[in-house]
């Protein structure tokens, strides 16, 4: 069984912790979906607000979805929001990670 915990307003908004059995961390947006509808949704939303969350696997950051993919069976899971700040550089900052983030776990999301 895979910890799935949340951070800031997706544990506020859905439950903080998760316990269900995830083969590949890719999937961790549709298990959640499918028991909090409109979780993606929401996600994609935050997004957009400038929101960013970062995925962290067994305590591993990474954004390289071939990494990702190769991953079985995780023990946890985080999904913790990415403090990009302010400035000309902050757009830029909020593509690279929103677009890891959902990049890596778009074939979830379909």
């Amino acid at each position: 069984m895979t910890t799935i915990r949340l951070h800031g307003i997706l544990a506020q908004e859905y439950t903080d912790i998760f316990t269900m059995e995830i083969g590949k961390p890719s999937s961790v947006f549709s298990a959640i979906d499918c028991n909090r509808k409109g979780f993606v949704k929401r996600v994609v939303e935050l997004q957009k607000e400038g929101f960013i969350y970062d995925v962290i696997v067994n305590k591993t950051r990474t954004s390289d979805s071939y990494k990702i993919d190769a991953m079985t069976n995780p023990d946890t899971i985080d999904l913790v929001p990415v403090i990009v700040g302010s400035g000309p550089f902050a757009s830029v900052f909020s593509f690279m990670f929103g677009g890891s983030l959902l990049g890596s776990f778009a074939g979830s999301l379909a």
